[in-house]
């Protein structure tokens, strides 16, 4: 399973005349073993290459939070951010800016690791490319769809089914549902209609 057909940094090399992809490579690698001063030895030669590479770093370090942290951390891809942000407050040649990208590494080689979202990924990918063609679930046509519509499901409808939400939280209030749906009931009930001048929203 190709799945780039073409790597954009296997045609550079670094200061040192390591080639890129090789450098992209061992930094996520190394990260998913814990192996944080070997990632940040590679971090360290993408960042004095050029700010184009510590650019790519700064990405890889994203897709690392979602792609190998993932759920075994879900608030990493944050904590990276704000330190790609942070960073963005010093020179390129200020010594004080490599420290957001150690920092990061260090963070990220910390955190407990699982990679099924970007399994899942890969799995949906690999059924499209096979032909896979995805079906709209039933619940989905309410009120909001034509179809929803010509099955005579209207506002209530979606108020008492098509938005039910799973898991629901514990210890919901149900309180302004009810009281809602008792509105909409009433308006439906007594052909009430918008006072005019009233505020219109419409649907993008």
């Amino acid at each position: 399973m190709a799945f780039m057909s073409y790597d954009p940094w296997a045609g550079i090399t670094s200061r040192n005349g390591i080639p890129g992809d090789e450098l992209v490579a061992g930094l996520q690698k190394s990260i998913r073993r814990a192996d944080y001063e070997i990632a940040i030895n590679i971090a360290y030669e993408m960042y004095i290459t050029s700010e184009q590479f510590e650019d790519k770093l700064w990405r890889r370090l994203t897709i690392i939070a979602c792609e190998d942290i993932g759920f075994g951390n879900p608030y990493a891809i944050c904590v990276i951010n704000k330190l790609d942000e942070a960073r963005k407050q010093f020179r390129y040649t200020d010594g004080d800016r490599p420290l957001f990208f150690v920092y990061a590494i260090r963070y990220l080689c910390m955190q407990p690791k699982e990679r099924s979202t970007d399994n899942l990924k890969n799995l949906v990918i690999k059924k499209f490319e096979q032909g896979y063609i995805p079906q709209v679930p039933d619940y989905a046509f309410d009120v909001h769809t034509a179809k929803g519509r010509a099955k005579g499901r209207d506002i209530i409808h979606f108020i008492d089914v098509a938005s039910q939400v799973t898991p629901l939280m514990e210890g919901y209030d149900d309180t302004y549902r009810l009281k809602f749906r008792e509105v909409l009931k009433n308006e439906i009930e007594n052909n009430i209609q918008p006072k005019p001048g009233s505020f219109e929203y419409t649907i993008d």
